[in-house]
């Protein structure tokens, strides 16, 4: 990444190096992909570059000016934001020259100059029309007793999701061909019973692979519990081997399990791969600091966030709008993978599942690979 850190751009009066010193920030700015859109209705993607700049120390609601230079010297004002709870502010831009300026401790902290290009998507699916696009997506079949995350009472079926408004529903439904039919199931000794299921699980594996480079994809989370949505995605022909990620590991994007009534529910990302004897070994977990991307007083299943990884043969950026909030070294799998979009209910999460759940679904808007890494 490119980081334009900081410098002193104006003191009036003159201050001294101790004055400096005493209210320094340091701003960095990093040139991404236009993957910064939240917003509560579905929208068209944005075009061009997203300037995501961070700010430290943070100061919360301060102002925050984009710069664009402009021909035969000087800047022009493009874009005005103020930074949020994480000391973040972002904008979206076309190709240019920009830098970013703050103001604190009466003095004015400016980046240094980063240029901006217009990213062009390797593979796009913004779900228009009426029906999935099954040349893209197919509905993986999964046997209903998974190895590590046991789902005994629902299968995949095109019966669980739908495509109108410009965006794809994921969705849980009851299975008609089991109408009426009890289904027990035990989770790690607890015995429960639930009625058959109907789950979502479309991918690209048949379709599209992608070997680094930045995947995104703008969703609105579901809000019922008792099932969870999740953007991931699994290495070529779905191959493990025991102990080496390097050879295919699972990429878990974003996971939600809906709304616990606790208020502070968030999203987890996490890494996972095989040990011996498929036992399940993973990194990461579910972040508290990614729910500074929330509006004022909202809630995940009220608004549309892009949810992107950034896959290096270095490591995993994790991000939503832009935002980081984990960034991962170790278990970097370098073998090519296909993208995934689901709503399931394992048997661990049924007992929270109401008959008026059902009625819930996650929206994705739209889908992105970018083949390249931020600046």
């Amino acid at each position: 990444m490119i980081a334009g850190s900081l410098q002193l751009l104006v003191t009036s009066p003159p201050a001294s190096a101790d004055q400096r010193r005493r209210h320094d920030v340091r701003v960095t700015v990093d040139v991404l992909p236009p993957i910064a859109q939240p917003g509560t209705e579905p929208a068209d993607p944005v075009r061009g570059s997203a300037l995501v700049a961070q700010f430290a120390p943070t100061s919360p609601g301060s102002d925050v000016v984009f710069e664009r230079s402009v021909r035969g010297g000087g800047w022009r004002v493009v874009g005005r934001a103020v930074q949020d709870s994480a000391g973040t502010a972002t904008l979206a831009v076309r190709r240019g020259i920009y830098r970013v300026r703050t103001v604190a401790g009466g003095l004015t902290w400016s980046s240094r100059p980063v240029r901006a290009r217009r990213w062009a998507p390797d593979f796009e699916d913004t779900f228009s029309g009426s029906r999935l696009d099954t040349s893209v997506w197919n509905d993986q079949e999964r046997e209903p007793e998974a190895v590590l995350a046991p789902r005994t009472c629902a299968l995949v079926d095109p019966g669980a999701r739908s495509v109108g408004g410009g965006v794809l529903h994921l969705g849980v439904a009851p299975d008609p061909a089991r109408a009426g039919q009890p289904c027990d199931y035990d989770w790690r000794g607890s015995a429960g019973r639930s009625q058959y299921l109907l789950t979502t699980q479309v991918a690209t594996e048949h379709t599209y692979l992608t070997q680094y480079g930045i995947v995104a994809a703008r969703i609105k989370p579901q809000r019922a519990d008792g099932m969870h949505s999740a953007f991931w995605m699994l290495p070529q022909d779905s191959r493990f081997y025991d102990d080496d990620p390097a050879r295919g590991a699972e990429i878990d994007v974003m996971e939600f399990w809906g709304d616990t009534g606790r208020g502070a529910e968030t999203i987890g990302s996490f890494v996972t791969w095989h040990g011996p004897g498929w036992s399940s070994l993973s990194l990461g977990g579910k972040f508290p600091d990614a729910r500074r991307a929330l509006g004022d007083d909202r809630e995940w299943w009220q608004e549309f966030h892009v949810f992107s990884v950034e896959w290096t043969p270095e490591e995993y950026v994790f991000r939503v709008d832009g935002r980081e909030y984990y960034r991962e070294s170790q278990a970097v799998s370098h073998v090519p993978g296909y993208l995934v979009l689901s709503m399931l209910a394992a048997d661990y999460e049924l007992g929270d599942l109401g008959a008026g759940d059902l009625d819930d679904t996650a929206e994705v808007d739209w889908v992105q690979v970018y083949d390249g890494a931020s600046r």
